[in-house]
């Protein structure tokens, strides 16, 4: 049976196309993932299915509201806050607490990496279910920067935040598993992101320059993956033509000198941009499934 990875992208409330994505290739065309990659709602929507947890997962898109993910908002008071030092305009006690309820790391069941950056290197690293503060790094992953607070977690895990910011679709992050599939999920499209309407405060302004910054991460991601992709099937095309034996086989090699191969892509993303990151409303989120169900189904036939 092939070994398919799970690739889950960052997006807030959009995260929602993302479970109905997930949603159909796992209940419609028998998807099983055997590695799981996630960084911010990806790193969420990622430990509950690596916990086997589909109903939770489902009640929590179809009942979540903004109440229940942060508190605070870009008003006088929040203005007045960070004037006096604080880092964040709003706080993510709820989203704290659903973290401390619903992610139970001995129950995760396959290969899954989380993605984290920390603030004060710029690195990017990957924790799975065995570190000792893996809760605090699922958080972690979905801090994004001045809307939430930066986690600290450890002397050595200082100001982390949303690994999205390095690695939007953290594809890189199973390809050591060697898989013979990899479906991403992002929750974003390709093309460049359009504001609906003029950005109305300073939050619009960073939120939008952030979404262009992290389009153009996961547009060379994808298209690097593509070329390398291309060019080991060429390789080994030639190689048929030519009947090469295997010491005079052409092969793609990385600087480290181990071969390159070739792996199946499939990308299921919108087509357009969905509704607003901190926008947990029941009609966006509705919105954002729906799309989710039918880009899969499009997709995955």
């Amino acid at each position: 049976m092939a070994k398919v990875a799970l690739v889950l992208s960052g997006g807030g409330a959009k995260g929602a196309f993302q479970f109905m994505a997930e949603k159909y290739a796992r209940e419609v065309k028998g998807y099983n993932w055997e590695v799981i990659a996630g960084v911010s709602v990806g790193a969420l929507n990622g430990v509950m299915l690596a916990q086997k947890k589909y109903q939770r997962l489902e009640e929590i898109w179809k009942t979540i509201s903004n109440d229940q993910v942060y508190t605070g908002g870009l008003n006088v008071w929040s203005a007045i806050r960070v004037a006096f030092g604080a880092k964040s305009f709003y706080g993510n006690r709820p989203l704290r607490e659903l973290i401390n309820r619903d992610v139970e790391p001995n129950k995760v069941t396959v290969d899954l990496r989380i993605g984290v950056v920390s603030l004060r290197t710029g690195e990017y690293a990957t924790y799975n279910a065995a570190h000792p503060d893996f809760k605090r790094l699922v958080l972690a992953s979905t801090v994004m920067p001045i809307v939430w607070t930066p986690e600290d977690i450890s002397p050595a895990l200082q100001d982390m935040i949303d690994g999205g910011l390095r690695n939007t679709s953290p594809l890189g992050d199973v390809l050591d598993a060697e898989p013979d599939e990899v479906l991403v999920i992002n929750c974003n499209p390709s093309k460049a992101p359009r504001m609906p309407e003029p950005p109305r405060n300073i939050l619009d302004i960073g939120r939008g320059s952030l979404e262009i910054a992290l389009n153009e991460i996961l547009v060379n991601d994808i298209r690097e993956f593509a070329r390398i992709n291309e060019l080991v099937r060429q390789a080994d095309e030639f190689n048929r033509a030519n009947n090469l034996t295997d010491d005079k086989r052409f092969v793609p090699r990385k600087t480290d000198g181990t071969p390159f191969r070739f792996y199946k892509l499939t990308l299921i993303e919108p087509d357009e941009m969905l509704d607003d990151t901190l926008d947990f409303s029941r009609s966006a989120i509705q919105r954002s499934m729906e799309r989710g169900w039918e880009k899969a189904k499009a997709v995955l036939g």
